[in-house]
């Protein structure tokens, strides 16, 4: 009887299966996969943090002691030397609280090309796509000259990243801030509602994550411009991340109607 034999694979197919494995990796590591499936952002997260503070331009250590923070390097695209901040992120049941101390070496309301001064802009990646500077993403001013606050969202022209304020766009100015300087710190704080309604800013809930990026333009004490700083980097595609805390502290902002004796 023939007892059948065992063939061995020929050489010239296992040199063709390795090259197929081979191109195959080559493939899918460069492949492009659509926005969102994968992060730009920078791994820097804050919150979730829950408090209420008083806006005054004064970053009390009281107030902001719930606060999620960070001291991190600001850094310049530029040849200007790199400026340290502090940001403190919290939120109550209805906005959002920003603060930030940044070493400037002085406190400008004017600049060249700044006519508020020195100016923290806030981009926000509303849909946390991993990408910045989308039509009508929200964009917050806080500056040493007045106003100090802007509520200003992205209208892309005549650049991609530029933008209007709301109130030019059939929105409202949603929030408020303040500024001053204590010792040798520049202070700014902020608040934003987490959900206005106003079809131009984010609607954020608790757990939900949004991308954002802080770019510093600083106004020299002799009015002109001293350049710009970012955190956590330059590019439309450098974000951190604030995680929205499940916070039960309501805001009460009395606005009292002046009286004339």
């Amino acid at each position: 009887m023939d007892i059948p034999t065992r063939r061995s694979t020929p050489v010239w197919l296992l040199i063709l299966t390795v090259m197929a494995i081979a191109v195959i990796t080559i493939l899918v590591s460069n492949m492009r996969f659509p926005p969102g499936t994968a992060s730009a952002h920078s791994g820097d997260v804050f919150g979730p943090a829950c408090g209420v503070a008083t806006l005054d331009g004064v970053i009390n250590p009281g107030e902001w002691s719930s606060a999620s923070k960070q001291t991190f390097q600001m850094y310049s695209p530029g040849s200007e030397a790199p400026l340290t901040a502090t940001l403190y992120v919290m939120n109550s049941g209805y906005y959002l609280y920003l603060g930030i101390t940044v070493n400037d070496d002085e406190f400008s309301d004017y600049g060249q090309y700044l006519p508020d001064g020195d100016t923290f802009r806030i981009d926000f990646d509303n849909d946390h796509s991993g990408s910045l500077f989308a039509l009508g993403a929200d964009v917050l001013n806080i500056s040493a000259g007045f106003p100090q606050f802007r509520d200003n969202y992205i209208c892309g022209q005549p650049a991609s990243s530029s933008t209007r304020l709301d109130v030019q766009g059939d929105g409202a100015s949603d929030g408020g801030g303040a500024a001053g300087r204590t010792g040798n710190l520049n202070h700014f704080e902020l608040r934003h509602p987490l959900c206005s309604g106003d079809s131009l800013d984010f609607c954020l809930h608790p757990a939900d994550t949004v991308g954002f990026r802080l770019e510093y333009f600083d106004a020299e004490a002799d009015g002109s411009f001293g350049g710009s700083q970012s955190f956590p980097g330059s590019s439309a595609t450098s974000e951190a991340d604030i995680v929205i805390g499940q916070c039960s502290g309501s805001d009460l902002f009395i606005y009292l109607p002046l009286v004339q004796k």
